[in-house]
């Protein structure tokens, strides 16, 4: 696996509270679960679970389902590890979700939240699609969201901006994220991010960067159709209708028999 960002690592601690403000897990995993019950999922696998949020939803409406979650960084991995560790029908694991160590037809539903394809280049985003194929059974569901090409907001490139200010009361700290970020290609982003640390009046600054991958929504419909899946719903929000030039877009795939 490859290093990964402070983001997903050094401060994966942190993630919930810079990344929150993004997002709303609990009309996401109640959106999620009106999926899995339409499908009448049994197994199903979070292939990029994070710090488990999504999952942590979803069990509040169903306990009998068993569930698999994977993330390639392991302080997401503890979290996740934590916030669930009362669930016994859940398995948690460290895991490239490119190589995913299930056998073919090992769930009847995937779900990849959290523009976690945002890393993703056009090759390594296919190989995914064929690897989530291989792993669900004819029918499946494939459920995930990705950062909008056609929605890229350019006010928010080129100029610094502060996204987070909070304090840590276990380190005595207080934290500050600035994001720097620049548009190299049509569909890509440099992204910047700056954290300064405060403790016992002592200032660290450290700098955290990747690549972001923005996708349009016609290449992801033909990245479905080459690993055989049918696109049921294309929306902005969740269970929501699409808008071209949304931040967001959220999938619903079916593997075909």
């Amino acid at each position: 696996m490859s290093t990964l960002p402070k983001l997903y690592a050094d401060f994966a601690k942190y993630y919930d509270r810079l990344e929150s403000q993004y997002r709303d897990y609990k009309k996401e995993a109640e959106w999620i679960q009106e999926l899995l019950e339409s499908n009448n999922s049994k197994r199903l696998i979070d292939v990029s679970c994070g710090t488990g949020r999504h999952l942590e939803g979803i069990v509040e409406h169903e306990t009998q389902r068993q569930y698999v979650a994977i993330d390639a960084s392991l302080e997401m991995i503890k979290i996740t590890k934590k916030r669930l560790a009362n669930l016994e029908q859940t398995q948690i694991l460290a895991s490239d979700f490119l190589r995913m160590p299930f056998r073919s037809g090992s769930f009847d539903t995937a779900i990849c939240m959290y523009w976690s394809l945002a890393g993703l280049d056009h090759p390594q985003a296919e190989q995914l699609f064929f690897e989530v194929a291989r792993v669900l059974q004819p029918s499946g569901l494939f459920i995930f969201d990705v950062e909008n090409a056609e929605g890229i907001k350019e006010n928010l490139l080129d100029s610094p901006f502060i996204d987070a200010f909070f304090s840590d009361p276990d380190t005595r700290s207080n934290i500050i994220r600035a994001n720097f970020s620049k548009k190299t290609l049509p569909d890509v982003v440099d992204w910047h991010a700056y954290y300064l640390i405060e403790t016992d009046g002592v200032s660290e600054l450290i700098n955290d960067k990747m690549s972001l991958r923005f996708y349009s929504k016609r290449t992801l419909e033909s990245f479905l159709d080459a690993a055989r899946f049918k696109v049921l719903r294309v929306s902005s929000s969740p269970g929501g209708m699409y808008e071209s030039g949304s931040p967001s877009l959220y999938f619903v795939a079916q593997k075909m028999e």
